[in-house]
């Protein structure tokens, strides 16, 4: 697939030596852990821009957030719903606690008397 004049742009400004001395301060500055889940970075880490404003891109500011490639992929895909409907968040915290209590073990009723949600 062909890459549209503002990718070309992202791309070459990622590839420059102020970028790559940013990022590389970032990733000192971070501890090199990763800020979700406070795991070490990985290879193939990625520094998430915060502001998605367009015009800012080249900003090299506090807006920026050290992270694996997964939870980079995962912010990005969780904000699309985010910023329309911020209760995604609590559905997502419901169910994580619901897997959490099955897997600690107890039977189907404590479970959701712990986790709030009726058996189906």
């Amino acid at each position: 697939m062909a890459m549209n004049d503002k990718q070309k742009s992202k791309r070459n400004f990622r590839q420059s030596k102020a970028w790559k001395e940013f990022k590389k301060k970032k990733y000192l500055e971070c501890g090199k852990i990763d800020a979700i889940t406070r795991k070490k970075l990985y290879k193939t880490w990625q520094l998430h821009h915060e502001d998605l404003n367009e015009e800012n891109y080249q900003k090299l500011n506090d807006n920026f957030l050290c992270c694996n490639n997964l939870t980079h992929k995962v912010i990005h895909w969780l904000y699309n719903y985010y910023k329309t409907d911020e209760t995604i968040i609590d559905r997502l915290k419901a169910e994580m606690d619901r897997m959490k209590a099955i897997n600690q073990g107890g039977d189907n009723e404590q479970t959701e008397q712990k986790t709030g949600r009726e058996k189906i």
